[in-house]
């Protein structure tokens, strides 16, 4: 038998009375100047307490004690408060315990591989036009760290961006398609960017590179692909992770915002996965073919863009670093080469 000293609360007013309970492993026994309760051990239950307050027992019908004589109650519950006793009482159970690592860890996986990526998609699908637009345009203000303004000819980026024109005709799209040139040197060398909000960013050094248009088409077809499965904003948001997806959930614009200044250094330094890769380069020869463009200038701008990243690590000089070019932030495989070939046919 366990005795203690206790307030006692019947819950159908906020009288309190002072109480004396004794209870063993069958029931509790409370009594007082005008109380004589006796309540059954297995519905009394010992809540877990909280730091600076009384222990709390919550009995049947709203009633309460309320003690501060914490050794008697661990007497009386000696495998602790509420779900604490359950943990506990798992916790003593090897076997328990070792599935319920298996599964956490399993769960951890799956939301890595599969929960994260599944997510980001849905909320950038859902994301507000005026926010990915915004987005867009924070991601091209902070690209001005690697790149500078373009050497292009306005003649000549119009030509490409008629190019631009002819294979977004048509193409449903919450944001009119816009086409930036950047000049960004080395560091970064032939390369084209797909931003949150219908933006597309080319290097001048890829318009130079490509030996024609058609060629620099079959690259701005696969921006497009990016483009229309938001591809970047999804990147960001798995990149940042859980924290950024509640944030999303929440409509908190600002801290979504703020990922802006993380897209370039995402997209110049990790790339795309190859999910986001294949899913772009099957739009862009479906919409290569579209528009009488042949799917091969796909395969020949992937094979030169191979040929200038094998001669720039030739004569890369010893100790100089390159922050991207094409082929890194888009992976070049021989498989997407025979798949554009093979589309050609």
């Amino acid at each position: 038998m366990v005795g203690f000293d206790a307030i006692y609360f019947d819950g159908r007013s906020s009288a309190k009375r002072p109480v004396r309970v004794e209870g063993d492993e069958r029931r509790l026994l409370i009594t007082g100047a005008d109380v004589n309760v006796v309540v059954p051990r297995s519905e009394a239950r010992w809540q877990p307490p909280v730091s600076g307050q009384r222990h709390v027992v919550n009995l049947p019908g709203g009633a309460q004690l309320q003690t501060e004589d914490a050794a008697a109650l661990a007497r009386l519950y000696p495998q602790g408060p509420g779900a604490e006793a359950w943990l506990r009482n798992l916790e003593s159970r090897w076997a328990y315990a070792l599935a319920s690592v298996v599964v956490i860890a399993l769960f951890a996986a799956w939301t890595i591989v599969y929960g994260v990526p599944l997510a980001a998609k849905h909320i950038a699908r859902y994301l507000p036009p005026s926010l990915e637009r915004q987005v867009g345009e924070q991601t091209l203000a902070a690209l001005g760290q690697f790149c500078a303004a373009s050497a292009l000819s306005q003649g000549r980026q119009d030509q490409i961006r008629a190019r631009l024109a002819k294979l977004t005709a048509g193409l449903a799209t919450p944001l009119p398609y816009q086409l930036e040139f950047r000049s960004c040197g080395l560091r970064v060398g032939p390369n084209a960017f797909a931003l949150p909000g219908s933006t597309i960013v080319v290097t001048d050094d890829l318009v130079t590179l490509a030996q024609n248009d058609d060629e620099l088409s079959s690259v701005l077809a696969h921006e497009i692909g990016h483009v229309l499965h938001r591809h970047s904003m999804r990147q960001a948001l798995q990149a940042a992770g859980v924290a950024a997806l509640v944030t999303a959930l929440a409509g908190d614009a600002v801290s979504i915002t703020g990922l802006a200044a993380a897209i370039p250094t995402l997209l110049l330094e990790t790339g795309y996965s190859r999910q986001f890769e294949e899913e772009a380069d099957d739009f862009a020869l479906q919409r290569m073919k579209d528009v009488g463009i042949a799917p091969r200038h796909f395969a020949e701008m992937m094979k030169r863009l191979e040929e200038h990243e094998q001669r720039s690590r030739g004569t890369k000089v010893k100790g100089e670093t390159s922050l991207a070019d094409y082929l890194s932030t888009h992976p070049v495989t021989r498989k997407r080469i025979e798949r554009a070939l093979a589309a050609d046919r």
